[in-house]
């Protein structure tokens, strides 16, 4: 058991590291983009009404702090996981004795705090900003918490299975790119979904960004009754790490 706690953090240390070495491409998924997505999304929302009102400006948060997760746990992370593969450092993974599960694990853990630092960075500048909405208390900060953890899960498992199942990294750096965008700007967050094309309505039934953006819209307002969204982010995280795991090759060839 100590051995497999210990696999895990040498793992976590490693992913580590090298976020402290680049964490130039972190800070710009993490809160540089997702900052200008809120000033943006405010702007444009002024150029209608005179103010934003503060559920306006809570929607445009909470949808800056889905695309700050997305970022972090599809792009980012998805580039770190096809470094892993592309380079050789998962085969030198599978020749150490690392059991597969102490990998997963250790990358879980950093995707997990790369969330975490990313959501306390984007409030700190929403506060900064004058954003009108926060946690409430101790029960808001933990339903924010499980959202976060949550989130991260289900998105992680998009990654996992593009960096499993593409041919090369350029390939996979491209989907992830895409991915990591294009999940937020397709779903209805920061725009309600009457306005989208009707063809592309059934996208707010599928999209596990539009379950984060709505369970972190209720918390921001002081509401942490989100057992709902949790149950289906839980969900698609089972169904999407799973399947993703399972592609992954250990001993790739």
């Amino acid at each position: 058991m100590n051995k497999r706690l210990n696999d895990i953090y040498c793992v976590f240390r490693i992913h580590l590291a090298r976020l402290r070495r680049e964490a130039g491409p972190f800070l710009l998924a993490a809160l540089v983009f997702p900052a200008g997505m809120y000033l943006f999304a405010g702007a444009v929302a002024r150029q209608t009404e005179a103010v934003v009102s503060p559920a306006l400006g809570r929607r445009f948060l909470a949808a800056s702090m889905v695309f700050s997760l997305s970022l972090t746990a599809i792009s980012w992370l998805g580039y770190l996981l096809l470094e892993n593969r592309f380079t050789g450092r998962l085969k030198l993974f599978a020749t150490l004795p690392v059991a597969p599960s102490s990998y997963v694990f250790g990358i879980l853990i950093f995707a997990l705090l790369q969330g975490a630092l990313g959501t306390v960075s984007l409030l700190a500048a929403a506060r900064f900003f004058g954003a009108p909405a926060a946690p409430d208390g101790l029960t808001g900060v933990a339903a924010l918490m499980l959202v976060v953890i949550v989130s991260i899960l289900a998105l992680c498992g998009i990654s996992v299975i593009v960096a499993a199942r593409v041919r090369s990294f350029s390939e996979g750096s491209l989907y992830t790119d895409a991915l990591g965008a294009g999940i937020v700007l397709l779903a209805p967050v920061y725009y309600p979904a009457e306005s989208m094309p009707a063809v592309l309505r059934p996208l707010g039934w599928v999209l596990p960004t539009v379950y984060i953006d709505s369970a972190l819209d209720k918390i921001l307002a002081g509401n942490p009754a989100v057992f709902g969204e949790l149950a289906v982010l839980a969900a698609m995280a089972v169904v999407l790490l799973g399947a993703g795991f399972r592609l992954l090759d250990w001993r790739e060839e």
